[in-house]
């Protein structure tokens, strides 16, 4: 160490009289004591004044000998050079400074590089001042060395306030008296003030960007005024550029336009007039959207305020009728015109008259607009707008229009207006309905068209056939074994799907089962599922009201979403899945709708929410006190262990008695029994306007289309509110609805189907779909629910209170709904295709057969068998392309059997077929 000391001192060339003096540092070194230590770090500037957002620079001297970065130090005072680091600058050899800020670390009240409050400082030294100033406008800089931390040094700032730049001033003139003017511009801070001239206006701080004021112009300031803005202290500061405010004499000239507002049709005229006082001249000048006289897309407008309407309506619309005074033009009173849609008139309809059934009509006439509608009877058609002189609509009458039914035509809003009715007769037709009509209707209604199916429904229609289905008998599931499990309750959906007469009360039962969930990962007790089956098939036809009380007692409800034992004691938190989950997913969803079903918005454009958390907490509380039914031989008591032979039973000494907020602010008593609590909750929940376009969706999706216009979900929704006899919650009416709606029904004619139409089908679908076609027999089969499975949906089991798939899930890269397509991906595609391989190629399980010796026979013809297999499997409507590809392909399989099972093969696995149309 002396070494290299005595080294590194001698490259000073030094005299050799100063010999002594060296020995003597070495020692001092030697010995502890720490030369460097002896002055400490300059600063400059030493003080500065920084305005907010503004910058200085700062540098540090470091006294001579000072280490440079990277040397190490020993607690002796001793230091040696790092061998791999050099200077950051090099000393002069006769100086005893040594300046560099790249030796310090710097930091700002003691915030080592400073923070957005204080403002911060760089390794350079560059300190910024915040762009606001904090609470003290007085701050510190400070430097300490990197190798040395006793040496330190300070400087300090007075931070002062911006500079304010003034961009513009409104308005650019004032009348002699009281005003008030806003000034816009940057680094405006809180007690600014404008400056009128001389004179400081009370002046309110709004933001950094604009300040507001008032003040009072005297007839002294009559001309221009420089109007500035002043910064407070510390550091107060005039804006630049100084703007100007004319002051003139006050408005003595006041006007009024009559009438202020008015709606007129096109080419439709109104006059305005003016009232002047403060001048005898009651000259004015009239302009429409500040174009004077107006033109011909705004309306015109003469010099005697005569207004006359535009053929059609503008853009912009409303349009501004503006009178201004002649004797000051600062005088200026509007009036807003909309101009309206015309009236429709309707001259003819044709064909005149139509049959029952599908249809598509020419209205001529006049006044008609992009957007008119043709309305058939009530219904709204599907509309297209050819010219201001013809519209096209298809639609479908219905058996109970037969005689007159009246056509209009509704043009839209601005002012929508509807036209005189014309008549047009419906026939009632003497043919039966068609395949492809049945078929279809079969598809929407059942597990599947069969040929004899589709000759049933031809034969009486399908009004005949709803009332039949309302009335079959319920495929009721069996009581299960102490042996069984849920398997069980499996092979009988299957097995019921396949020979239940009961069609139509299956499909909506199961279209149920997945609005309203339970699910065997939660629950593995058959007999749960046994009860809630056969309950959703009871109601499936009832009132929605008794639904919903009965799946709420449901036990097996009660244990899936915690309803069951949820005590209400004083000292409980009520359990709240069931009573949320009720609201979001079973009733009213999220979001408050229209009647249609769309969202309603508020003022905002952002949906309205249905319900806050204290309204779940209120359910959760109205809901507690119930158990499960008593097991025989066991006292009825609370906290009963599950059991599935009935609804849940009432312990009102489990209930919690407090008052509970419901929906739309309606309170329940406190006091109040369990089961009255119950009642009232759910009639609030019944009653919401929610629930019908809800479960009107809901069931359109599952049976009809994923991708309802609104005005289908209205109609049905409307049947939901009133079955026509006053009844509110009727599902007969709402699955009629769904089922004969003029939307639902008009693919019945190729010629209108849209290309939105329909739904994929879901697995269970998919495969009963095919087994009916095949006219397979089978007792529900050991297999069939594993099929299933793979395909995404075992059933019974779905993964959680959402069901297999959510309603509202789009189908990548478009803008169209499609639930089921949530369940595809590359394992499950090929699973459907592998399944109906099995179903015709092999085997799906030894107690599920098929039977396709009807096929065989006509499989001689291969267009004979392609007309019989697209009659139960695509409602007889294969596409050109489709057949043209399977004649080539069957042409070349001789065997007619082959032929057979090769055609259900192609058309089972075809995504044609698998999208239900």
């Amino acid at each position: 160490m002396m070494r290299t000391v005595t080294q590194r001192i001698s490259r000073n060339s030094f005299p050799a009289s100063a010999g002594c003096c060296v020995l003597l540092l070495a020692a001092l070194f030697l010995s502890g004591c720490a030369l460097s230590s002896s002055s400490g770090i300059k600063i400059t500037p030493a003080t500065a004044r920084v305005r907010a957002g503004a910058r200085q620079q700062f540098s540090a001297t470091l006294p001579a000998g000072t280490p440079p970065p990277g040397t190490a130090q020993s607690g002796g005072g001793n230091f040696t050079e790092h061998a791999r680091l050099k200077p950051v600058s090099q000393a002069d050899p006769h100086s005893d400074t040594t300046t560099s800020s790249s030796t310090v670390l710097w930091s700002v009240n003691g915030v080592a590089g400073g923070n957005s409050t204080v403002g911060t400082i760089d390794a350079t030294g560059l300190y910024s001042a915040p762009p606001a100033l904090p609470a003290s406008d007085a701050v510190q800089i400070s430097a300490v060395s990197s190798s040395d931390s006793t040496l330190t040094g300070h400087a300090a700032v007075d931070l002062e306030n911006p500079i304010p730049v003034l961009n513009s001033v409104s308005p650019a003139a004032v009348a002699i008296g009281s005003f008030t003017i806003t000034a816009s511009g940057s680094k405006f801070v809180k007690n600014a003030q404008i400056m009128f001239g001389k004179t400081a206006l009370a002046t309110s701080y709004v933001s950094a960007t604009r300040l507001t004021a008032t003040g009072t112009a005297t007839q002294a300031e009559l001309g221009t005024v420089a109007v500035s803005v002043m910064n407070p202290a510390p550091g107060p500061a005039s804006s630049t550029p100084t703007l100007s405010v004319q002051v003139q004499t006050p408005d003595i000239v006041l006007i009024k336009v009559s009438p202020s507002k008015a709606a007129l049709r096109p080419a439709g005229s109104q006059q305005f007039s003016t009232t002047i006082t403060g001048s005898s001249n009651a000259s004015v000048t009239w302009a429409v959207n500040g174009t004077a006289g107006g033109n011909q897309t705004l309306g015109t407008i003469s010099a005697s305020g005569l207004y006359t309407a535009p053929a059609a309506p503008p853009a912009t619309n409303p349009v501004s009728i503006t009178a201004t005074s002649v004797a000051d033009s600062r005088s200026v009173a509007t009036a807003a015109v909309t101009v309206q849609n015309p009236v429709p008139v309707v001259a003819s309809v044709s064909p005149n008259p139509i049959t029952v059934g599908n249809f598509t009509l020419t209205v001529m006439g006049s006044n008609f607009v992009s957007g008119a509608t043709v309305v058939f009877g009530g219904d709204f058609l599907t509309t297209t707008f050819v010219s201001s002189a013809q519209l096209v609509a298809t639609g479908t009458a219905l058996t109970e229009q037969a005689g007159t039914v009246a056509v209009t035509v509704q043009n839209p809003d601005p002012g929508s207006a509807t036209s005189g009715a014309t008549s047009v007769t419906v026939n009632p037709g003497s043919a039966a309905l068609s395949a492809t009509a049945a078929a279809r209707f079969l598809e929407q209604s059942t597990w599947g068209p069969t040929p004899a199916s589709i000759a049933h429904l031809q034969a009486i229609g399908f009004q005949a056939f709803l009332k039949e289905q309302f009335s079959a008998p319920v495929s009721l599931y069996p009581a299960p074994s102490s042996t069984d499990d849920l398997s069980l309750i499996q092979k009988h959906f299957f097995a019921n799907a396949m020979t239940g007469q009961d069609q139509l009360r299956q499909r909506v039962s199961s279209a149920l089962a997945e609005m309203v969930v339970i699910s065997g990962i939660k629950i593995s007790d058959p007999r749960a599922f046994v009860l809630w089956m056969n309950m959703l098939q009871n109601d499936a036809f009832g009132n929605h009201l008794t639904l919903l009380k009965d799946f709420t007692l449901s036990p097996a409800m009660g244990n899936y979403l915690d309803m069951a034992n949820n005590d209400g004691c004083s000292s409980c938190r009520p359990n709240e899945n069931y009573g949320r989950e009720v609201l979001q997913l079973f009733s009213i969803g999220l979001a408050e709708l229209n009647p249609d079903g769309t969202p309603r918005l508020d003022g905002s454009g952002n949906p309205i929410p249905t319900y806050t958390q204290a309204t779940v907490t209120g359910f959760a509380a109205a809901f507690t006190g119930w158990t499960y039914p008593t097991q025989p031989g066991r006292t009825p008591g609370f906290y009963s262990p599950q059991f599935y032979s009935g609804p849940m039973i009432a312990f009102d000494n489990h209930h919690n008695t407090a008052a509970k907020t419901l929906l739309d602010g309606i309170t329940l008593p406190a006091g109040n029994d369990t089961q009255t609590d119950l009642n009232a909750a759910l009639q609030n929940i019944f009653n919401h306007p929610n629930v019908g376009p809800l479960l009107a969706r809901a069931l359109i999706e599952k049976l009809v289309t994923s991708n309802p216009n609104p005005d289908y979900v209205g109609r049905v929704a409307a049947a939901f509110n009133d079955d026509g006899s006053g009844v509110r919650g009727d599902l007969k009416a709402v699955v009629s609805a769904v089922l004969m709606d003029a939307e639902a029904r008009r693919g019945d004619d190729p010629a209108q189907v849209q290309a939105n139409d329909g739904h994929l089908k879901e697995p269970q679908l998919h495969i009963l779909n095919l087994l009916r076609a095949t006219n397979a027999s089978t007792d529900g089969g050991s297999n069939l629910q594993y099929y299933a499975s793979n395909m995404g949906q075992y059933p019974f089991f779905p993964s959680s209170v959402f069901n297999f798939y959510p309603p509202d899930y789009q189908i990548p890269d478009t803008q169209l709904l499609g639930p089921e397509f949530k369940l595809m991906n590359t394992s499950t595609t090929i699973a459907r295709v592998n399944f109906v391989n099995d179903l015709i190629y092999g085997s799906v399980g030894s107690t599920t057969k098929i039977d396709l010796s009807q096929y065989v026979g006509l499989a001689a013809d291969g267009n004979k068998l392609l007309d019989a297999i697209s009659a139960v499997m695509m409602h007889g409507q294969m596409s050109a392309d489709m057949r043209g590809t399977l004649v080539q392909t069957l042409s070349g399989i001789t065997d007619n059997t082959q032929r057979a099972k090769a055609a259900f093969y192609l058309i089972g696995s075809s995504s044609q077929y698998q999208v239900q149309h």
